[in-house]
């Protein structure tokens, strides 16, 4: 598990710390450094190798591309080099890359020499990223080397998660504090949580080795009865959408980090709410979570599963992002706690109170 971060001339960052806990809610506007934030680890995660046997800092990889030197260093830095670093319970990583401009691998000017480099690659093994861009309805869906699905590479966007379903679907699961019901396998927990998320829906998969395709359909339970199967394009776009985090997290395993973008993209509200008390439970069970989310729903998901005793609040950190208009519109955050009835001691201004603002309006 990642216990905290640290970046300095990072993007819009001169220097931030932040430390990190099970579940983790990057919130602010847009613009405000919470994709800077998980870029920062993604990018470790994907340089691991090329740090350790050629020491370099790779801005192009499986999981992100953000160009070349000039366009992450910090727009007001002071010093030619850019830090980031990571610790977790056993070891602290400074890292030091020399700026330049014109390539997108930057080389290592430093490292802290407590670097335990088998503890770098044991924590970046372990580490899943499902980006904003997921996969959308489609006829037929491509499919991967069988031995990578089985390690759970889902690929950024997730297209893998439907072979996945399909091939260890009867696999247990093993954070067993995700489980609704009585039936502990993968696929019956996906369907069970999207259950939760969209009543009724259960996905159906066939998998084409030949051809090197898989086609996801859906069916609905009404009662005691089963619709006929329904191919993904004809049925709502966030079924599809949310499928890749959902199997994500029931297969997630204690001491994985799983960094999410937007999960609640094209959701209804009481689905993303349960969404939020899923990624609750993952957390729960030790998976550590870092979800950047614009949803006041997912907020409140994980805030209820607190209140309901399924999580701890130490187990939670929420940050907020912002510029400081009087401290020359630096990038700050600010992290409100949250206490045991799921109330938290401070609302920035900014941070999911629009509603409020609107009802202000309104009367």
């Amino acid at each position: 598990m990642l216990k905290g971060l640290v970046l300095e001339n990072f993007k819009c960052f001169e220097k931030i710390k932040l430390g990190f806990s099970a579940v983790n809610v990057l919130t602010g506007l847009n613009g405000m450094g919470k994709s800077t934030v998980m870029q920062s680890i993604l990018l470790l995660g994907q340089s691991r190798n090329s740090i350790i046997s050629e020491q370099v800092l790779s801005l192009r990889g499986k999981y992100v591309n953000l160009g070349v030197g000039q366009d992450i260093l910090f727009e007001k830095a002071e010093k030619d080099e850019i830090g980031i670093g990571v610790w977790t319970e056993n070891t602290e990583e400074q890292y030091l890359f020399e700026y330049q401009p014109e390539t997108d691998v930057l080389p290592l000017k430093g490292m802290d020499k407590n670097v335990n480099k088998n503890i770098y690659a044991a924590w970046a093994d372990r580490l899943y990223y499902l980006s904003a861009y997921r996969i959308e309805p489609q006829f037929l869906y491509h499919i991967e080397n069988e031995k990578e699905v089985s390690e759970r590479y889902f690929a950024k966007n997730g297209e893998f998660s439907i072979q996945y379903l399909k091939l260890h679907g009867g696999d247990e699961v093993a954070n067993r504090s995700i489980l609704i019901g009585n039936k502990n396998t993968i696929a019956d927990q996906a369907k069970a949580w999207l259950d939760m998320i969209s009543p009724g829906i259960s996905p159906v998969i066939t998998v084409n080795a030949s051809s090197r395709t898989a086609e996801l359909k859906y069916e609905y339970i009404e009662g005691r009865e089963k619709t006929n199967s329904y191919k993904s394009v004809n049925v709502g776009f966030g079924i599809t959408y949310v499928l890749p985090i959902v199997v994500a997290l029931v297969s997630a395993k204690p001491e994985d980090i799983v960094l999410l973008e937007n999960p609640e993209a094209h959701i209804h509200p009481k689905g993303q709410r349960m969404l939020g008390e899923l990624l609750a439970a993952a957390g729960a069970g030790g998976v550590q979570i870092i979800v950047e989310t614009h949803s006041d729903h997912v907020l409140n998901g994980i805030r209820v599963a607190v209140k309901k005793g399924r999580l701890e609040p130490e187990n939670t950190g929420f940050f907020y992002f912002y510029k400081d208009v009087n401290d020359s519109y630096k990038h700050k955050v600010v992290c409100p706690v949250l206490d045991e009835n799921g109330r938290l001691n401070e609302w920035p201004k900014g941070f999911f109170d629009e509603w409020d603002n609107a009802l202000l309006e309104l009367l």
